[in-house]
């Protein structure tokens, strides 16, 4: 279940982000597309408002690198890295499309206070 709940965390947050400008890399200081905060910040504010997605990535193995690359990816990039993650777990889908609402709501959050942290 921690699985399914990572996956559909990282694809709605490519979902909230997918229009936005792309950044070159995942280092702290580099900001975040769609945000006016750093990596760092976002990490930051995620672990207020929604702890339980840091702590499913960091449980996941590979979890902070699919994040990492789905955060930094290219915005033309983004829909292809969630159709992967989508097809390889199935049940993530699922997951994000029965908690869209809460989902997107966090995601929400923490784009409007991570410039806080």
């Amino acid at each position: 279940m921690n699985r399914i709940r990572f996956a559909a965390a990282v694809a709605a947050l490519a979902g909230a982000l997918a229009l936005a400008p792309a950044v070159a890399s995942a280092a702290p200081n580099d900001k975040v597309p769609g945000t006016k905060c750093t990596v760092a910040q976002v990490e930051r504010a995620t672990q207020v408002v929604a702890p339980e997605a840091i702590a499913v990535m960091d449980a996941t193995p590979g979890g902070r690198a699919q994040a990492t690359e789905l955060l930094t990816a290219k915005p033309e990039d983004r829909q292809a890295i969630i159709d992967r993650l989508s097809k390889n777990n199935p049940a993530a889908a699922s997951y994000y499309k029965a908690n869209r609402a809460d989902i997107d709501a966090k995601i929400a959050k923490v784009i409007a206070t991570c410039d806080q942290y």
